[in-house]
């Protein structure tokens, strides 16, 4: 038996779950329900409560948990220019030390591992790449996957292209480097192995919010396009991350309907009745709500920025983000055209197969248990 030990900020998994915080919860269930595994949490003192236990809200409140004597800012400030305290101290008799986000945390005798999501502050197409706030954020997330790729026993990316970022950036050695993935959540393969919907030819849908990170310009933009164009099709977009600046202008277009969250299951539902996703992240290092999209039987337009392509494959209709016009004219195609629609579909759910949670777990669990 594997003792594991996942050091977690445990804000990650007390909010309404993304990208990152369904990772972590996803493969630490995963993990215990995994035969060979035994998970448990490490927290540090001002997320837990008194009794010691992690928070019934928590999506991980039924896992044992240990107590770092230290609060989050310390950890990281102590843990950031020192490898003291050692954090074998806090979890005795564990095998590895394991962090499902970019965490760095320290151990002397335990075998360490730890996840990168994404590069994004590294990314010239960031808007405001050379802000003092940006320069600040790319030197902090620098020094700790600095300390990551030269310390860690294993180094898990979500994606070949976040893996080939850490060996050409950081110099990680590929025999520590391993590409655990993500995993699209069982309610969208229902939703596109049910029965067949109609689907309103009229709608599109964008998945994210109104901010630079989720292309909000470029949608914006194709929003007046359709206008100019004087096309029925309509966008409603489902998210909360939102920039004040894209709220109004998108509350000014009579074409765009904001949303807000949508929970996860009810976005599954959703998704067969559209006539396609509109997606065109300026940055992106892996790309879950295509393939969530095309489990659920929706056809995906998509950008070639970032790590888009590399997940997508095949399966999206690719356009220029920056290309209003050309992106209406691909949007009009799909609705014009019923047999293209659905052979976008076919591919899609094919290449949604291949990313379950289940894999992701097992090639998690195959590192630790080897």
């Amino acid at each position: 038996m594997k003792k594991i030990v996942a050091y977690v900020d445990l804000r990650y998994t007390l909010r309404q779950p993304t990208g990152v915080d369904k990772h972590i919860a996803r493969m630490l269930h995963g993990l215990q329900a995994t035969p060979g595994c035994d998970v448990s949490v490490l927290a540090s003192r001002d997320q837990l409560l008194e009794s010691g236990k992690i928070p019934a809200g928590s999506s991980l409140a039924s896992l044992p948990c240990y107590r770092l004597p230290l609060s989050n800012r310390e950890a990281r400030m102590l843990w950031a220019v020192s490898p003291w305290p050692a954090a074998d101290r806090f979890c005795p008799a564990a095998d590895w030390l394991y962090s499902p986000q970019e965490l760095w945390c320290p151990a002397t005798h335990l075998r360490t591992a730890a996840t990168v999501h994404g590069v994004t502050y590294f990314e010239p197409e960031l808007p405001g790449y050379n802000s003092p706030w940006a320069i600040f954020e790319r030197a902090r997330a620098d020094w700790f996957y600095r300390q990551i790729c030269r310390h860690a026993d294993r180094v898990l990316s979500v994606s070949r292209y976040v893996e080939r970022f850490l060996v050409e950036r950081f110099g990680l050695p590929e025999n520590r480097s391993e590409v655990v993935g993500n995993g699209v959540d069982a309610c969208f393969f229902a939703a596109g192995c049910g029965p067949s919907v109609p689907c309103d030819e009229d709608r599109v849908l964008v998945v994210g919010g109104l901010n630079d990170w989720d292309g909000a310009r470029y949608v914006l933009d194709v929003a007046r396009a359709l206008l100019a164009a004087r096309s029925p099709l309509q966008i409603d977009i489902a998210g909360t991350f939102d920039d004040a600046r894209y709220v109004r202008q998108a509350d000014a277009l009579p074409n765009v309907r904001r949303l807000g969250y949508v929970d996860t299951s009810v976005l599954a539902t959703m998704m067969p009745h559209y006539l396609a996703l509109l997606y065109l992240p300026a940055i992106e290092s892996f790309g879950m709500v295509a393939l969530e999209a095309m489990a659920a039987g929706l056809p995906v337009v998509a950008c070639t920025l970032t790590a888009v392509p590399e997940t997508a494959a095949d399966a999206a209709a690719y356009v220029d983000a920056s290309q209003a016009g050309e992106i209406v004219d691909v949007l009009h195609h799909l609705r014009r055209d019923s047999a293209s629609r659905q052979s976008w579909i076919a591919k899609g759910r094919s290449r949604a197969e291949a990313f379950t949670w289940d894999a992701c777990v097992n090639r998690l669990a195959a590192t630790f248990l080897a």
